[in-house]
């Protein structure tokens, strides 16, 4: 995370749904829309909605604009949560989300990867599920259980500006060049 730009400037969970920031595409559309048919309400940032994906509930929860910096803090931190989906191809690795999400203290709700106990710890840190049916419990837990988003959250930017800032991992990576 940069800390600069992602760090928490608003209140926790003080809206009642989960945001998504992202591209469309065809499988994460294709989970959003079940989401959205399981009841959980949807709130997705991103730099348009391509066409080709057709008319979906997906689309009317899409807003058509980005956040970036202090609007995406605000926008993750306000959040009941952030739902953090992967690639498909990201088998084994995480995405920038996942730590950006974190600095700017957001209950991050994240796609399981074998990864992500190493980075943060699933249950105080993050949430993270490995099925529909895990991913509807969590979602669920956020939208419903009172003060978990904060507790989540306030741990999540805890660690990520402890151990997941730019300036820490460059210097991790030069580290093992020398």
């Amino acid at each position: 995370c940069n800390p600069r730009w992602h760090r928490p400037v608003t209140p926790a969970g003080v809206e009642p749904y989960l945001v998504i920031a992202g591209n469309m595409y065809p499988s994460r559309v294709r989970l959003l829309d079940r989401l959205i048919a399981k009841g959980i309400p949807l709130k997705l940032y991103g730099g348009g909605f391509p066409h080709s994906l057709g008319d979906t509930p997906v689309r009317q929860a899409h807003t058509g604009r980005t956040v970036c910096r202090e609007d995406k803090a605000r926008a993750f931190r306000s959040a009941a949560g952030v739902l953090n989906t992967m690639y498909p191809a990201e088998i084994a690795g995480v995405n920038s989300r996942l730590f950006e999400a974190a600095g700017c203290g957001a209950a991050v709700l994240t796609e399981f990867r074998p990864t992500v106990p190493e980075l943060f710890d699933v249950g105080s840190e993050v949430l993270a599920y490995h099925d529909f049916d895990g991913l509807i419990d969590q979602a669920s837990r956020l939208l419903n259980e009172t003060g978990l988003t904060a507790r989540i959250g306030d741990a999540a930017a805890r660690r990520a500006h402890r151990d997941h800032t730019y300036d820490l991992r460059v210097a991790a990576i030069l580290e093992k060049l020398s």
